[in-house]
């Protein structure tokens, strides 16, 4: 990974968050000192296109990495990826895989990295069992502009790279009584950390369905991992690389960037051995053949929360990104979610709704309202040290019935 770009707020973070200030300032470079009162100082290039940058980052680098105790490889690569969300797609096999691997398995990995981002960007906007021919061309689209990195040692690994650079919450300089207004640029750079969020939730939901059960799921089980954000196509993306044969096991291991805070309350790593490669198949047969189904997911931020009398329900309105507009979508919710709503407003908190999405031509949005919550691609403190929220509409899968998988 010590191809990856280092830019001068790449530093910036990684010194910062590692309890360093900077004391001096100058055009082309700033002087830094350890906050630990031992006086030592880093000289921290600023401009990548002054022609001896390389020179003084490589010079920082060794600097800080005896500073530190470790190599400086791995200091650049920690500076590297700040702000870089890094999926590690693993093949291993004890025989057949080292630092190569057989061409068959191979283009089947590099095929499944395509695969998976395609499948988590559309059930990022919508959830479905199966897109078929109707991929949305939004997440088509972002296959495109997603990367690769160079691959790293250990069985053999592809590394897809996400840049997030996104507040955690909506500010405004009007104060704290002004209501946030929903910047589109902001949600367009949030799509990708939504993505991988995305996907390692609906991973995490495949693998405990055909993995961790020691049953075979049953067809309300499937259907219920479509509301998780489990496609046809994410299964085929997994099934792909377990079913070329030289493949004992395809993990899935998440690395969120350091300077953003992580997504909400998921696993850092997934594993599908190649036992599973038959039941995710059958999975994958079962969203093939079922009835589509269409939940729309929106993410925005809340502008009004209001309580009408007589109707036993809480009204909200959400300002959301839909088809590159803003636009505001109206739709109730229980007491106790309306509470959650309220609060979310008060903290400025992006949120995602689910559910069916109906936008008359001319007229207020409004949508029927399956699952709430905050935005589950970051998450606060608070709910980091707390824990699970179990007041959160966030469908959760049923416990394990009776059965098998159905046609």
């Amino acid at each position: 990974m010590t191809k990856l770009r280092v830019a001068f707020d790449d530093t910036s973070s990684y010194l910062t968050r590692a309890s360093w200030r900077p004391v001096l300032s100058g055009p082309l470079a700033e002087i830094w000192e350890a906050e630990s009162g031992d006086s030592f100082r880093l000289m921290v290039p600023k401009i990548e296109s002054a022609p001896d940058y390389q020179n003084m980052l490589q010079s920082m680098t060794l600097e800080l990495a005896r500073f530190e105790g470790r190599q400086p490889e791995q200091v650049r690569d920690d500076i590297a990826r700040q702000f870089l969300d890094i999926t590690k797609l693993r093949a291993a096999s004890s025989e057949l895989i080292d630092d190569t691997i057989p061409l068959h398995a191979g283009i089947a990995l590099f095929d499944s990295a395509k695969r998976l981002v395609t499948a988590a960007a559309a059930s990022t906007l919508m959830r479905q069992s199966n897109f078929g021919r109707n991929m949305p061309r939004r997440a088509i689209n972002h296959a495109k502009h997603v990367r690769l990195g160079h691959t790293i040692q250990g069985s053999y690994i592809v590394p897809i790279i996400s840049e997030v650079r996104v507040p955690d919450v909506y500010s405004v300089d009007e104060g704290i009584d002004s209501q946030p207004r929903l910047d589109l640029k902001v949600e367009e750079a949030r799509f990708d950390r939504r993505v991988t969020t995305t996907m390692a939730h609906a991973l995490e939901v495949l693998e405990e369905i055909a993995v961790t059960r020691d049953r075979v799921p049953s067809a309300a089980d499937v259907h219920d991992a479509v509301a998780e954000g489990v496609s046809r196509e994410l299964c085929d993306a997994v099934f792909q690389v377990l079913s070329t044969g030289q493949v004992d096991s395809y993990d899935i291991d998440f690395q969120w960037a350091p300077a953003v805070t992580p997504p909400r309350l998921l696993t850092g790593s997934i594993d599908f051995p190649k036992g599973a490669v038959h039941i995710v198949g059958e999975i994958a047969s079962v969203l093939r053949t079922s009835e589509r189904v269409e939940e729309q997911i929106i993410f925005g931020i809340i502008a009004n929360c209001a309580a009408p009398l007589g109707e036993g329900m809480g009204r909200v309105t959400v300002q959301a990104a839909i088809g590159g507009r803003a636009r505001t979508v109206k739709f109730d919710l229980d007491w106790k979610s309306f509470a959650l709503a309220s609060r979310y407003m008060a903290e400025r908190r992006p949120v995602f709704v689910r559910g069916v999405l109906h936008m008359p031509s001319g007229r207020q949005a409004t949508m029927e309202v399956s699952a709430f919550g905050p935005d589950p691609s970051t998450m606060t403190l608070d709910e980091a040290l707390e824990g699970p929220d179990p007041d959160v509409i966030l469908r959760e899968l049923p416990p394990p019935r009776d059965g098998s998988i159905e046609p």
